[in-house]
């Protein structure tokens, strides 16, 4: 019951490199579109629509193995070709995480954010700061996201 969404092919759930256990769910139809969107007119795009159909379509796994991606007809420069369009990150030798074009600048907008919020808070005198004045406060370097943003993931 809890995995029939994905099951059924409706959303995707994507390693997104915060952790070994931190996950992000996806609808199916929305992965496809901002993909396609992120290779739309490149010359990889044939093989992205390629891969979203024969891998991506066909199987719930979060990640990929050489061997099923042979199986699937990805050779090793198509999965290089997929690795820089974003489609998939190296999880180690011969496998690899799906993963969404881009989500890498924000996981370390998001990393580099985290960082500065809890230094400016070790940096206080009790290592306490009111949440109040923590809200008002400008964004220290390296918190692109924006201060209220971080404060919701920290405390989530």
């Amino acid at each position: 019951p809890q995995n029939r969404l994905r099951d059924e092919g409706r959303v995707r759930l994507l390693h997104l490199g915060l952790g070994p256990d931190t996950l992000g769910v996806v609808s199916l139809e929305l992965y496809r579109e901002k993909v396609l969107a992120a290779v739309a007119g490149s010359p990889r795009e044939p093989l992205v629509r390629r891969f979203l159909e024969a891998a991506v379509a066909a199987s719930p796994e979060l990640g990929y193995e050489r061997r099923g991606m042979g199986e699937r007809g990805f050779g090793d420069t198509d999965i290089t070709h997929l690795v820089a369009a974003g489609l998939l990150t190296v999880r180690d030798a011969g496998s690899w995480w799906l993963a969404v074009p881009g989500a890498g600048r924000f996981v370390r907008a998001l990393l580099r954010g985290r960082r500065a919020v809890l230094a400016l808070i070790k940096r206080s005198r009790h290592r306490q700061v009111p949440l109040r004045e923590l809200e008002g406060l400008r964004a220290p370097p390296g918190a692109a996201l924006g201060v209220p943003f971080l404060l919701h993931d920290l405390l989530g």
